[in-house]
């Protein structure tokens, strides 16, 4: 089992990394999509999340412009991390059984997205594989203050996990981490590298939804580093049209809006469209989480840890999309 782990890893790094005409290895970029719980502490209803799992019109919606957007994702070849809270997830099992596997069909990966609110990470798992999908190792929403008990709880209750991404400040606030790069947390400092540290951490970079930071982040590349960059969305975004029977007023969009999901997809196709020159020209590479930890692991016996800090956002990140010109409400 371990050989062929490492044969398929090997495969990917030298299929994904084929024709890098400057000579490193490309930028690994992953689409993350979030569902946060549309609940604070399991009971207060939150106005800013879509109730998924209360009302079969609003699941139906974007259940169905998420499998559009992610028909597109594959049109590029490119990967999508699900990430979904236990609210989303109790929506699909009520009122879409199909989604999970319809999204995994396409190659998307399906993971735990969790804050802990009232629900722990090992239950959301669960509610993922209650709807029918097939979760992957990736823990993601964890918040910076509370790492270390979170890896805790890990290590005794839920030793499914392996992979962390988006370790986070309140709200996605200034001074964010935003490394582009893998390493294996030390418990002193997950911030830093533990050769024999249990769990992956895969860097997001800026989390800007834009080419410059892409550019940005493909020429930031270390040699001796798997280099990581996300892009990230959520179906929140993608809303319905006026007037769309059983969808509330904050839900929905006139179709000429870029926040109606037809045009929000459009962005995206033309988006990716330009990452994927950069990808024919070797400088990047799309990939799932699991694939990146899976290159990671083939080729840490050569890879350099020696940073003595991480870089940090300097702006909350729905400012920094703002001003890169991503379209938010």
């Amino acid at each position: 089992m371990a050989l062929s782990i490492v044969i398929v890893a090997a495969s990917v790094w030298l299929a994904l990394g084929e024709g890098d005409s400057a000579d490193l290895a490309p930028l690994y970029l992953t689409i993350v999509v979030h569902n946060e719980e549309d609940v604070s502490r399991g009971v207060a209803p939150k106005a800013s999340i879509p109730d998924y799992n209360g009302s079969p019109e609003l699941m139906s919606h974007f259940a169905d412009a998420m499998r559009a957007f992610a028909a597109m994702a594959a049109d590029h070849r490119a990967r999508i991390n699900f990430g979904s809270d236990w609210t989303f997830s109790e929506g699909v099992r009520l009122y879409e059984p199909t989604f999970y596997i319809d999204l995994e069909a396409l190659g998307h990966e399906v993971d735990a997205h969790a804050h802990q609110s009232s629900v722990l990470y090992r239950e959301v798992r669960e509610a993922v594989a209650a709807a029918g999908g097939n979760p992957t190792r990736v823990a993601s929403g964890m918040e910076e203050a509370t790492i270390q008990d979170q890896l805790e709880y890990f290590d005794h209750r839920a030793p499914e996990f392996e992979i962390l991404w988006g370790v986070s400040l309140p709200g996605h606030g200034a001074g964010e981490c935003t490394a582009t790069w893998v390493w294996r947390p030390s418990r002193a400092d997950w911030t830093l590298h533990d050769p024999d540290g249990r769990y992956v951490y895969v860097g997001h970079g800026e989390l800007v939804n834009s080419l410059d930071a892409i550019r940005q982040a493909v020429d930031g590349r270390h040699p001796d580093r798997i280099n990581t960059c996300a892009v990230f969305v959520s179906p929140r975004e993608f809303k319905a049209a006026v007037g769309t029977e059983g969808i509330p007023d904050r839900w929905a969009a006139p179709t000429d809006s870029i926040h109606y999901w037809e045009q929000r997809i459009a962005w995206w196709d033309d988006f990716l469209s330009q990452i994927d020159v950069l990808v024919e020209r070797g400088e990047v590479a799309y990939a799932s989480l699991t694939e990146v930890v899976d290159v990671f692991r083939t080729e840490e016996h050569r890879l350099v840890f020696d940073w003595t800090e991480v870089p940090r956002s300097d702006a909350p990140m729905a400012r920094r999309n703002r001003l890169a010109g991503y379209p938010l409400d």
